[in-house]
Order: C-alpha cells, then structure tokens, then sequence
C-alpha cells in the first residue's frame, strides 16, 4: 500500500475546511454575526415589533441595545455597569451573579421590564424590580408612562450595593425575616423538584407534561403562552405550605 505523505494530509485538510467555508460564503450560509431574533407580538397595537419579554439570558448588552433601538449607555447606567464598557462583553445574565444578595433579584427579568418601559410596550410586571437609577433615565425617555405604571416603578426599585471599594454603611438587621419566594425569573423546574414540589403538582398547575427539568419556567411559560406571574405564584404558595 503507498504510504500518504503528511505535506498532501495537510493539504488535503486545509482544502477541505476553507474550500468547505468559501463554498459556504458563496452561497450566502456563513455568517460571524449573531443571529438572535427576538419574537414578535403577532396582534393589536404592537404588532410585528419585538417583544422584549424574548430578551434571553444569553443576549449581550449590545444586542438588547441594538435589536430594541436602547440607548447603549441608558442600558448600562440603568444597572450599574461602569460607562465605557465593551456592551458585546457582558451578557443580561451575568447581573444576578453580579448582584446576588439583594432582597429583591435584579437579573435578566428587570432588563426585560426596563426595555418594554423604555420603549412604551406592555410590561409584564411579574414582581420584577428594577435598579433605582433606572427610573430617572425611564421618566426622561418616556413622557407616556401611565400614573399606573410609574406606581409600579416607584414600589419596585432596588438599591443597587456600591462600587467596589467604596465605603457604604452596614445595614441595620431586618425587624423580621422574609422568606425569598423560590421562583424568580431564572427558576428552573428542576429547582422546584428540588424544593420538594413533585412533578404531579407541577404538571397540574402548567396543565401539560413538564418539559425538560434545566428549562426556565419563564422562558416555558413565555413559548406556551401562559402567564409566568400567575404560574410563579402558584408553585411558590405551594412551597410555603
């Protein structure tokens, strides 16, 4: 058998993997560029824009910036991130690790909130809170807040901790102790298992087969239709029984 020089094997490779992407350029397939979409409502007033209720966890800042016309430096004042940061370099996701021991979660759910308010879509409040110095950039920006929705801005801001570094008084003890629901907006089914709700109680409360456990209740509830505030309260009052 004639033995295969390594000069043609590398060869060979090189034609396969780049002749394999021009071809793919050529015919207009390959793209370096994201490709999120957000869905859009599909009825009334809005329709055909996105609905931001579709900003997943994976979306950088510069693509909710992009994709919903936002302000790039609104986005990142509004949640505390330091001005001048790369918006590609940080995901919605990353602001509950960021700030994670808050009484009330700021996370990929309040970008949600803060881009419907911005841009004048239907919120879906959800119990959501927004950062404090969201609201004068929200107020700024859109004079057609209704008394309704700036009484939910103002009963849902959360004090964002200070930079760190910087010296901030410690807060006094609570006078009582809250007990944090379970479900938020980046709660997995397989964490209400882990609660101990039981997949018969789940199931009778979304009315299908649960789907996969490492799926978001609200992104789930976002996909069938359903309203993730009246699902989330549902299994939370189970796990206060």
């Amino acid at each position: 058998m004639r033995k295969i020089s390594s000069k043609f094997m590398a060869l060979t490779v090189f034609l396969v993997i780049f002749g394999g992407i021009g071809a793919t350029i050529l015919a207009d397939v390959w793209t370096t560029e994201s490709t999120k979409v957000p869905v859009t409502y599909k009825e009334g007033e809005f329709e055909g824009q996105y609905n931001p209720e579709d900003i997943r966890g994976s979306y950088t800042f510069s693509e909710v910036s992009e994709l919903f016309e936002v302000d790039l430096g609104d986005l990142l004042e509004a949640f505390g991130i330091p001005e001048g940061t790369d918006g590609t370099s940080i995901q919605t996701k990353v602001l509950e690790e960021m700030y994670p021991n808050l009484p009330n979660e700021i996370g990929n759910g309040s970008v949600q909130l803060f881009v419907a308010f911005y841009k004048g879509l239907p919120p879906e409040y959800d119990d959501t809170y927004l950062p404090a110095q969201a609201k004068d950039i929200l107020y700024r920006v859109n004079e057609k807040l209704t008394a309704e929705e700036k009484a939910y801005i103002e009963s849902h801001l959360a004090v964002l901790p200070e930079p760190a570094g910087e010296a901030s008084e410690p807060a006094g003890p609570a006078a009582t102790e809250e007990v944090e629901p379970l479900v938020k907006g980046a709660t997995t089914f397989q964490q209400v298992l882990d609660a101990g709700i039981t997949k018969a109680q789940i199931e009778e409360i979304i009315g299908s087969a649960m789907p996969a456990t490492n799926l978001p209740i609200k992104d789930y509830c976002l996909e069938k239709g359903l309203s993730f505030s009246e699902v989330k309260e549902k299994l939370n009052a189970l796990v206060e029984k």
